[in-house]
């Protein structure tokens, strides 16, 4: 983990070290203010939240074109069903093999 001071420039512009610009390849990050102070989070395409068991999803802070965001879904619903074949295959083998 990475630790550095962040420097306040005249105009407002905050500076982040070099590493964490790297790390994150993004160049969008938000600051959330909290009871400890500033948390910064890189603003990535999707990010995933859970609060609670019931309150959970996806959020887009850049927002997203519809058509992307189908050709994701479609993506991930193939990979989904891959990764069952194989876990299926597997188990079918363990148990008659």
């Amino acid at each position: 983990m990475v630790n550095g001071t962040l420097t306040l420039w005249g105009n407002g512009a905050v500076t982040l070290p070099k590493e964490w610009r790297e790390q994150y390849g993004t160049k969008h990050f938000m600051a959330i203010e909290t009871s400890a102070g500033l948390l910064i989070r890189p603003i990535l395409e999707v990010e995933y939240y859970e609060n609670s068991p019931t309150d959970f999803g996806l959020h887009f802070p850049m927002g997203m074109e519809p058509q992307r965001f189908l050709k994701l879904m479609d993506a991930a619903e193939k990979e989904l069903k891959t990764e069952k074949r194989r876990k299926t295959r597997k188990s079918h083998r363990n148990t008659h093999g």
